[in-house]
């Protein structure tokens, strides 16, 4: 009974999440319509919505899901999404090409969270908060899974590392989520008490402890940079890639507070990865083969799960076709 509240709870979010993008799109086209006559009106929520960026990771996110739900997924259509996201998101602003500098991940994920905590709700950070919750609501984690570059880059190492046969360790999810909230939690009390700040005009502006651990700033490149400013950057996502060959995504798992409330959000996600009991042995094939923690939960038929990425190894590896995409 408890479950199907959750589902029936998570459909009803997820519409009124679909009446609430028109609505805050109204609102916000009144809100800047009444500037002066003289100067240019600021960008709406539907005018920031429609740009490139937004537009390119809704098709992405649809795709993807066409794909998963059709169970026509494989790993040829997977590793191609992926780099395409990787590129898209993650390296195509930094080659100076005119047509891609609307594709920069600034704000990053992490900065659109922290920073809004920090500074307050600016208009390009209620977008891609939005995509990515919306996106999350549909599930199953569209935006984490498939279209942010950081996630893209970790799934593809993951692959590599399966195809090099590198053993990988397999960290529980009560561990990585302690992590993970203690992350968020010193967050929250160094930036917010400025233990970590700066000064600017002679005031104290608080940091997030997340600028010094943030993967994102890797795909930030700065030409005209001192080499250690930009190694400073890179190092973050350098260990992210190298701990991703010996640990299944560690900066979604360990780090990233969009994937801790991402996590939150996916227990009443649309569409999740789900089990028919029927005709089940219990040969813990799917557990075995999947990476992440989250398919024990799912045979067991937990309500809270960890994280789930649709990586696609579980289903693909019931033989009886048990695991599947859907509601």
């Amino acid at each position: 009974m408890l479950k199907r509240n959750f589902r029936r709870f998570g459909l009803w979010l997820f519409l009124a999440s679909l009446l609430s993008l028109p609505v805050l799109a109204l609102a916000q086209e009144r809100t800047g319509s009444g500037g002066g006559q003289g100067r240019q009106a600021a960008p709406t929520f539907l005018q920031f919505l429609m740009r490139p960026k937004f537009l390119t990771m809704l098709i992405i996110a649809a795709l993807v899901l066409i794909l998963l739900l059709s169970r026509k997924m494989n790993d040829r259509f997977k590793v191609l999404i992926l780099l395409v996201s990787t590129f898209l998101y993650g390296v195509s602003a930094n080659l100076g090409i005119k047509f891609f500098s609307g594709f920069s991940m600034h704000p990053s994920p992490v900065c659109t969270v922290t920073k809004s905590i920090l500074y307050g709700f600016g208009l390009p950070m209620m977008v891609f908060l939005a995509v990515i919750l919306f996106l999350t609501l549909i599930g199953p984690k569209l935006f984490c899974g498939w279209v942010c570059p950081v996630g893209a880059i970790q799934e593809l190492i993951s692959m590599l590392a399966d195809k090099l046969k590198i053993k990988r360790h397999k960290l529980s999810f009560r561990l990585t989520q302690t992590i993970r909230i203690l992350i968020f939690i010193a967050f929250i009390f160094l930036s917010w008490t400025a233990v970590i700040h700066t000064v600017s005009n002679g005031r104290v502006v608080p940091l997030s402890l997340y600028d010094y651990i943030n993967a994102f700033h890797g795909y930030e490149w700065s030409w005209a940079a001192a080499l250690i400013d930009n190694l400073i950057n890179f190092l973050p996502l350098i260990l992210t890639i190298i701990f991703a060959f010996f640990t299944y995504r560690p900066f979604c798992y360990l780090v990233c507070p969009v994937g801790l409330m991402a996590n939150v959000v996916e227990q009443i996600a649309l569409f999740r990865v789900i089990k028919k009991k029927d005709n089940c042995t219990d040969c813990q094939a799917c557990i075995i083969k999947s990476p992440c923690p989250a398919v024990a939960e799912i045979v067991k038929g937990s309500v809270l799960r960890p994280d789930c990425f649709s990586c696609t190894r579980c289903t693909g590896s019931c033989s009886r076709g048990l695991l599947r995409f859907g509601r």
